[in-house]
């Protein structure tokens, strides 16, 4: 049964996820395909995104298997469909009280029982769900449950392995997902100091698996430094990547870079509190003002210079004529559960960021399936056969993918025309760029 609701769900979120993320990719992820008996220890920022797509970037050789908060299975159909995924209730003191945690003894059992078997087991070694680049204190229950399963299997090839998952922007539609999988650890390492003092061990343990996983991702210290960073990636990662001859989708280059612009602001922070903050006053005083012109960086970037002038903007302007039926042809059809999606999404999250592109995934698969059943059976009561619907319908979700690309388009028409219009008037501004991207070079 759960492999078929595997394939299933795997088949249609094929099409929904790259119409969220505009680029996933994994680093060492062969690193999971062992047949050993494997625990993840993960980062947690974007709810049930984050264990769905690495599970649909390893599909489908190895099946992962997760914990999930406890105060999640209820009786009835969510538990059900929960548990034919696979996914294992966790119990914390602040979920299910005293009683929550009793019942953690059953999930251990059957992580275990899991664990004999080979399987994969996810587990958010912060224990909760926040967007935020820095890595949370990792919780105890981690270590117990590593040992804990351990001493169950007597199996010296049991691994953890850390995953760090990094986004661009989590919450937002168009944005980018990169697993960086780190190398694996070897639990038998530990075994002489877990027999003589399993409570050291724990803590030694936490104290290995910490720095190990936030090697793996962006980390910035301060939290008052997160907008800083998003604006030096903003201003130097693209001319970087060309700098290097490295292709602008390259994810794995995309975090080198700003896991080494974190890390020199975090440095500053240290040794150059004074020049750090003096440097975000005037960042911030840049995209201010760029904010105000309606303007976006990459329209000032020297390396998108070709890109502001008349011949680019009418061959933009062309090529977004020449194919607008098949804009046209998205609008018509898939614009109502587009819009439906987000409205959905946004009342039953609120400001609960760290759920939206979860929702908006399972959601939005909901309503394209039933806007494309009902467009199927319409053009079917008008037509003599089953082909020409079917193949309108693959024209439609075609047209539904090519008009996330011609809207990229579209805006960077209307940033280069806005551009154009004021280009008389932001000399200063890119004077000021100019300035700040020297300054961090020399930082």
């Amino acid at each position: 049964m759960l492999d078929i609701v595997n394939r299933i769900t795997g088949f249609f979120l094929s099409f929904s996820i790259p119409a969220f993320y505009k680029k996933y990719q994994g680093k060492n992820i062969h690193y999971l395909f062992t047949d050993k008996p494997v625990i993840i220890a993960m980062n947690h920022p974007n709810a049930f995104t984050d264990p769905i797509i690495i599970n649909f970037l390893t599909r489908p050789k190895i099946g992962l298997k997760y914990l999930a908060r406890g105060d999640a299975f209820k009786t009835g159909i969510a538990t059900f469909f929960l548990e034919q995924f696979g996914i294992v209730p966790i119990f914390r003191i602040q979920d299910g009280g005293k009683e929550g945690l009793k019942k953690n003894n059953e999930s251990y059992k059957r992580v275990n029982q899991l664990l004999k078997k080979n399987n994969k087991i996810i587990v958010f070694a912060e224990g909760l769900c926040v967007q935020e680049r820095r890595l949370r204190p990792l919780k105890k229950g981690v270590p117990r449950m590593v040992f804990g399963a351990y001493d169950f299997l007597d199996n010296k090839d049991l691994v953890v392995i850390p995953i760090a998952v990094n986004y661009s922007k989590p919450h937002k539609q168009g944005s980018t997902i990169f697993y960086n999988v780190g190398t694996p650890i070897n639990v038998s390492n530990y075994e002489t100091e877990y027999k003589e003092q399993p409570a050291k061990t724990y803590n030694k343990f936490l104290q290995d698996l910490e720095p190990k996983m936030k090697e793996l991702m962006v980390q910035i210290n301060n939290p008052k430094y997160d907008n800083l960073v998003e604006e030096v990636e903003t201003l130097i990662t693209n001319s970087e990547l060309k700098r290097n001859n490295h292709k602008q989708n390259n994810l794995e280059q995309r975090f080198y870079i700003s896991q080494k612009i974190a890390n020199k602001i975090n440095q500053l922070e240290t040794e150059n509190p004074i020049a750090l903050d003096s440097f975000l006053n005037k960042s911030k005083n840049y995209f201010n003002q760029l904010k105000k012109l309606n303007l976006k960086d990459w329209l000032l970037n020297p390396i998108n210079k070709s890109k502001t002038n008349i011949v680019y903007i009418s061959l933009i302007f062309l090529f977004l004529i020449i194919t607008s039926p098949f804009a046209l042809i998205s609008l018509v059809v898939n614009t109502l559960p587009l819009k439906l999606t987000h409205l959905i999404v946004k009342k039953i999250i609120k400001n609960n960021k760290e759920f939206y592109s979860s929702l908006f995934i399972a959601i939005s698969l909901f309503l394209f399936i039933i806007n494309y059943l009902i467009w199927f059976f319409i053009l079917y009561h008008f037509s003599n056969n089953i082909w020409l619907p079917l193949a309108l319908i693959a024209t439609f979700i075609i047209c539904g993918y090519f008009t996330t690309y011609y809207i990229i388009c579209y805006k960077k028409l209307i940033g280069s025309i806005k551009y154009r219009m004021v280009s008389n008037q932001i000399d200063n501004l890119k004077q000021l760029r100019k300035e700040l991207v020297s300054l961090f070079n020399e930082f």
